[in-house]
């Protein structure tokens, strides 16, 4: 666990960034640049401890931004794959390159980027490696612009000399605002509707829990290099996505209703854990207890969710 440092935190109104910087707030001076859009998101992260900065990094205007932070995790992103590809660009390569920039100081910037860049391999069970093929276009422009993105923190990192690192993420999971990926599966089964999956595909994942993610933060950071090194950021643990969802049945003792469908068709990809492991080690948290956990967490909250998750994110987790 970092502490004692002074880090910056975009993008964190969102699941994985909140729940780092919650995390971080009470052993760290943390900063939280974001637009804080939604009623009482700014309040709520003055209470708990973060100096928030109101503003939108694409913009390349950081006023009020320390230029002086430690660490810089970035994790902020435009993730509807919908949006034109100019938006895509500005956001999640344009974007980044700015920051660095502006945070040329630190001693180590931390870029989340995913594992959606890579080009899906023919071998269903294939563990994708950091030096696979890359190029997918399976979410719209997303993953093509955070490809995009990789290169251009690439070509930055070694402009300044900051050392960086790259965390290719997987699947997160945790109890902060709607729990990400698994937290829709799990309030698809609390409502009882239906939770799609692609016919004729394995659809095995690799969740990680946001708790692994933030004691992995001091080993990558320390790990950043210039050039920037690249790690996949993924669970060691395989799970069916119907096993998940059978999982938080049981714990809701409600029956789910699952649909196998031609019409919703992604490939899962199995980030291989060996790099990761090197720098930072196993995962603490056994899958189906922090599943578990993540139900015990979220459950009464989804339940009476409106469906707006910058909302929920107003809400101690």
């Amino acid at each position: 666990m970092l502490k004692d440092k002074k880090v910056l935190v975009t993008g964190l109104t969102g699941n994985l960034a909140g729940s780092i910087a919650h995390a971080l707030a009470p052993h760290n001076e943390v900063w939280g640049l974001a637009r804080y859009g939604a009623p009482g998101q700014r309040d709520y992260w003055e209470r708990v401890g973060v100096h928030t900065v109101v503003g939108d990094y694409t913009s390349g205007d950081f006023t009020g931004v320390p230029d002086d932070c430690d660490y810089v995790i970035h994790a902020a992103a435009l993730c509807d794959g919908n949006e034109p590809f100019e938006a895509s660009m500005r956001a999640n390569a344009e974007g980044p390159l700015l920051l660095m920039a502006h945070c040329r100081k630190a001693r180590a910037f931390l870029h989340i980027s995913t594992v959606g860049v890579y080009a899906e391999h023919p071998d269903p069970d294939h563990e994708y490696r950091e030096d696979d093929l890359t190029g997918s276009a399976s979410i719209g422009h997303y993953t093509g612009s955070k490809l995009a993105g990789e290169g251009a923190v690439r070509g930055m990192a070694r402009y300044l000399g900051l050392p960086t690192v790259i965390g290719r993420l997987g699947v997160q999971y945790g109890v902060f605002g709607q729990g990400g990926l698994l937290g829709i599966l799990l309030k698809n089964v609390l409502d009882r509707q239906p939770v799609l999956l692609p016919k004729g595909r394995s659809n095995i994942l690799r969740p990680i829990s946001d708790d692994d993610v933030v004691g992995f933060l001091e080993p990558l950071l320390k790990a950043a290099t210039v050039p920037a090194i690249t790690v996949n950021l993924a669970g060691d643990e395989d799970m069916h996505t119907k096993d998940i969802v059978e999982h938080f049945g049981q714990l809701a003792g409600l029956q789910p209703v699952v649909e196998l469908t031609d019409a919703f068709d992604y490939p899962s990809v199995h980030p291989d854990p060996t790099r990761r492991r090197e720098i930072a080690g196993r995962c603490k948290v056994p899958l189906r207890e922090g599943l578990t956990r993540m139900y015990e967490g979220l459950h009464e909250r989804l339940r009476s969710a409106a469906g707006d998750r910058a909302t929920n994110n107003t809400t101690k987790p």
